[in-house]
């Protein structure tokens, strides 16, 4: 919550969408949307930073209005505080609603549909015809795949828009239990795969044959809404949106090549040189030898006729060094200092960005490369969040 506290409300986000994106056009006339966000005991500062990228990003024509759902928070902070500052700096785009319980994400989400006159990503409409969500789910989890199961199995899409980039903050471990210590996860699979995968549902029971017996609720709601919309089998499904799916047991099929592989396409090199430290004179090595998987990386002394000490930049904004390793930053241990891996060409934990006041910006963990101790020999690196210091301070010689 510290770091977070220091980013402040306002951060500055990398593009990291391809860069055809950016000469792409939408047409002017697209419909207003309104942006549900759902919170329970989050950081005051981190649910403001959501809220002002939402505004920060979105052209305020296409903004209809933010709804912040608080699932019966208990921190003071998103109370009385929370209200005061929406009311000074945010009037008439957000509006809070206060939930009485705990009803989770999934109730949550719906709360705040019914209070939306439009729905981000999904029509409002569409959304209601369709049943919204499954209301006998708990808390969260499932609730993505049981709404695409039934978007696609009732005669609706789903479409991958690979110019919009939502980031996801991911805790390492859940921050809030269940009611009466329920596994939700358990209970709305459950619900799902009576509902929804017909015979196929025993695939599911033979992973899991403890959960043959178990109680999921009430499902003849969702069920004849099955009915009412008309639903194609989920072996329709499997047949027509998801063939790739291997099913084993007497519904496999036989498997078929999903794409031919020509070989690997080398990215582009956009800068070649050594990694220089501005404030140290020093430059950024393998500690051990270069091709040492999870090696770490150092600042020593500069050699010129060292090709050890070559770093390649590419246009997948990669740190290459000497052709062989990756530096890689661990997107689940921040804390850990960066390593040398096999590049995976998936950007995230391996992808960099030289930014203003020539910092060296990780995108994954959001902070920037510097220099722990620059008056020590050690020469260890880590990850700091982005100040602009001296210690922060790279360059990419050519």
């Amino acid at each position: 919550m510290l770091i977070s506290n220091r980013l402040g409300y306002h951060r500055d986000v990398p593009d990291t969408r391809n860069a055809a994106c950016k000469e792409k056009f939408y047409p002017p006339d697209l419909p207003a949307a309104s942006v549900v966000i759902c919170f329970y005991n989050e950081a005051f500062s981190a649910l403001l930073r959501t809220v002002h990228s939402v505004i920060d990003r979105t052209p305020a024509h296409l903004l209809h209005e933010i709804i912040l759902v608080d699932d019966d928070s208990d921190f003071d902070d998103l109370k009385g505080e929370l209200d005061e500052y929406v009311q000074k700096y945010l009037p008439g785009k957000i509006k809070v609603i206060r939930n009485t319980k705990r009803e989770g994400l999934i109730r949550g989400r719906m709360i705040g549909a019914a209070h939306a006159t439009g729905l981000f990503a999904m029509n409002r409409q569409y959304f209601h015809e369709l049943g919204q969500y499954d209301s006998g789910m708990d808390i969260w989890g499932g609730e993505n795949l049981e709404i695409s199961f039934r978007i696609w199995m009732c005669g609706g899409k789903l479409f991958i828009i690979p110019c919009s980039r939502v980031g996801h903050i991911f805790r390492k471990r859940r921050p809030y239990g269940s009611p009466e210590g329920q596994d939700t996860m358990t209970h709305n699979s459950l619900r799902l795969a009576h509902v929804w995968l017909d015979e196929y549902k025993e695939q599911y029971f033979s992973l899991r044959p403890d959960l043959k017996t178990k109680s999921y609720g009430n499902i003849s709601e969702r069920v004849e809404l099955r009915k009412k919309l008309g639903c194609k089998s989920f072996k329709w499904y499997l047949d027509n949106i998801y063939p790739e799916m291997q099913i084993s047991g007497p519904h496999a099929k036989p498997q078929q090549p999903i794409f031919v592989n020509r070989g690997p396409k080398r990215p582009k090199v956009l800068q070649r040189g050594r990694l220089y430290h501005l404030q140290t004179n020093k430059c950024l090595v393998a500690q051990g030898h270069p091709s040492q998987k999870g090696g770490l990386v150092v600042l020593k002394a500069c050699d010129y006729s060292d090709p050890n000490q070559i770093w390649i930049y590419n246009e997948e904004h990669e740190l290459v060094l000497n052709s062989l390793l990756c530096l890689d930053m661990s997107e689940t241990r921040s804390s850990d200092p960066p390593r040398l891996m096999k590049c995976h060409g998936s950007g995230g934990s391996q992808q960099w960005t030289f930014g203003k006041n020539n910092r060296l910006y990780q995108v994954s963990v959001g902070q920037c490369l510097r220099a722990v101790d620059p008056l020590g020999q050690k020469g260890s690196v880590a990850m700091a969040i982005c100040d602009g210091s001296s210690s922060q301070q790279w360059h990419l010689e050519g």
